[in-house]
């Protein structure tokens, strides 16, 4: 039986298709269509998130709405599969989408690398190549100067499929009563009626929003704008665990002070059967800070993936997990290809990787250069391939609609936010398409956006 999240995904695109949701039309607001189904409100907002990041919604302060360009992506989609010499599917703009990555890589290193895993494929169970494991602690150690288990890394689908296998292994230990990696029983702590609760840093960014809904964990929102108000929320938020972005809180591309870190260890730590969780997200890029797991090995599960600094095509991420849940993590991932695995390792082997972060370190400052020449008024997040520019509420949601009109694919900063309003504005994404056509892009966005 599919989740909820994607039940609601399913719904909206069969009225798509049978023209009872047309092109501009305004949907319910989540809690709205959350009470009328008599569901979680957390299950809507997975499935709205969805249907934007796939460019079928336009989400903006005033609300979610059917993307004025869509009628014919979504239509011919299907038709396309029924129907020989259908219409091509239009695909969604690129240029300019917040996340979107560069192109894949292409070197000569990363085909030889992949030469290599062809011509004596393997395949490997969970937890993976142990020649993998042992080449990421390595990179590990060269890069984020962090000791790591070999053994500790377990090989995943991504990110994603890291999150979902965590997130199950926790609720079957609430159900089984037992709790921390000190064996200490949580029955005490949390009532066993409850739901598992996730706790996820209010703005953020919604790639991993989705699978907590989908495995039916309830998402509770904790602001990471008020360092006043941290330790408190996290007292009376109660979760289970807490899901955090240490070093790059989107949209803003905040690294969490030293404050935040040490409270959120200290709050694990008192707070028994609790875990954090860290996602690595543009770590490799950026990180100045030591990751949550070099401070708190024992209480916190990291996820990364390379799905932004290689392809994300590659399919293949990992996760360190503790000891306590390393079993059962491993036990619920998604089998990885083999000759994906033997291929990043022996990118890995050749240094690789090292060399074409350095090389994208460099591009990924040139296009923010580019932006700020066209946009002195925005503000660049350093390290990544983000930008906002901050808008009067009263002109963001014309810009919006100008700008995807114009086939760009940025979107509302209030759309990271959950629960109430944020900043009027616009996330505009660097990393898509060539240099001449980000600066065609962008010149074109300033055409646009009011100075």
């Amino acid at each position: 039986m599919p989740s909820i999240p994607a039940s609601i995904v399913a719904d909206i695109r069969k009225r798509l298709e049978d023209g009872s949701l047309t092109p501009g039309d305004r949907l319910p607001s989540t809690r709205a269509l959350a009470d009328e189904l008599g569901v979680s409100r957390g299950s809507v907002v997975s499935a709205y998130e969805q249907l934007s990041g796939e460019g079928i919604l336009l989400s903006t302060r005033s609300g979610s709405r059917i993307h004025p360009d869509l009628a014919i992506t979504v239509r011919t989609r299907h038709s396309r599969l029924s129907k020989p010499g259908a219409t091509p599917v239009v695909p969604a703009p690129s240029l300019l989408r917040p996340g979107a990555p560069l192109e894949a890589i292409t070197t000569s290193a990363w085909r030889g690398a992949w030469r290599m895993a062809v011509a004596e494929p393997h395949a490997y169970p969970s937890p993976g190549s142990d020649r993998l494991r042992y080449l990421l602690a390595e990179h590990f150690r060269l890069t984020r100067a962090v000791s790591i288990d070999p053994q500790s890394i377990l090989v995943t689908a991504g990110a994603r499929d890291g999150l979902r296998a965590t997130l199950a292994t926790l609720a079957a230990m609430r159900r089984s009563n037992y709790g921390s990696p000190l064996g200490l029983r949580t029955a005490s702590l949390h009532e066993p009626s409850r739901s598992n609760r996730l706790a996820v840093e209010n703005p953020g960014f919604g790639s991993l929003r989705a699978v907590p809904a989908s495995i039916s964990w309830e998402t509770t929102f904790l602001p990471n704008s008020d360092e006043s108000f941290f330790s408190t929320a996290l007292r009376d938020l109660s979760p289970d665990a807490v899901l955090v972005t240490p070093n790059h809180q989107f949209p803003y591309g905040l690294q969490m002070s030293a404050r935040k870190r040490r409270e959120l260890v200290e709050w694990r730590r008192a707070t028994p059967g609790a875990f954090l969780i860290e996602d690595d997200y543009d770590s490799e890029l950026r990180a100045t800070h030591p990751a949550l797991v070099a401070l708190d090995p024992a209480g916190t599960v990291l996820l990364g993936s390379f799905a932004k600094t290689l392809t994300p095509a590659l399919g293949l991420g990992y996760t360190i997990v503790p000891e306590a849940l390393r079993e059962g993590i491993a036990s619920r991932l998604t089998p990885v290809c083999g000759i994906a695995q033997d291929a990043l390792a022996n990118f890995l082997a050749a240094d690789g990787l090292r060399l074409h972060t350095a090389r994208m370190r460099r591009e990924y400052k040139y296009r923010r250069g580019v932006f700020e020449r066209i946009f002195p008024e925005g503000r660049t997040m350093d390290g990544s391939l983000g930008a906002i520019i901050e808008l009067p509420s009263s002109v963001e949601e014309q810009v919006l609609v100008d700008a995807h009109e114009a086939g760009l694919a940025v979107e509302s900063l209030g759309k990271y936010w959950l629960g109430r309003a944020g900043t009027p504005g616009i996330v505009v994404g660097l990393g898509a398409g060539s240099r001449e056509k980000l600066t065609t892009a962008l010149k074109k966005l300033r055409q646009i956006v009011p100075e």
